[in-house]
């Protein structure tokens, strides 16, 4: 795979890729989702933390043809399973995408 994606070669994988990662993500954390005490604060964590994100990887580039890079996935993680898979969509055309507008494209 080349190193830089067009524009619609991004979009065409970003439509391919979503549904799958977001599928991939509730599976992972329904697979590992530890059942805390609702009225304890120490198991005050993001609904999808970061770390769990990273296991994605081997989904990602299979999808992909790319390797996850930490640096896309967002410290302290997220509110919900499509923003984490369209931040990391997002950061991934930052680095794959061949114009200036790869940020804009991404957020579409």
């Amino acid at each position: 795979m080349a190193d830089k994606l067009s524009e619609q070669e991004f979009l065409a994988l970003k439509a391919k890729c979503e549904p799958l990662l977001q599928e991939a993500l509730k599976a992972e954390l329904t697979d590992t989702t530890i059942k805390a005490d609702p009225k304890s604060d120490l198991w005050e964590l993001p609904t999808v933390d970061s770390k769990t994100v990273c296991k994605l990887s081997p989904k990602f580039e299979e999808l992909t043809g790319r390797k996850l890079k930490v640096k896309w996935v967002k410290k302290g993680g997220y509110d919900s399973i499509p923003e984490a898979v369209a931040d990391l969509m997002s950061n991934f055309a930052k680095d794959h995408v061949a114009t200036a507008e790869a940020v804009s494209i991404a957020a579409e």
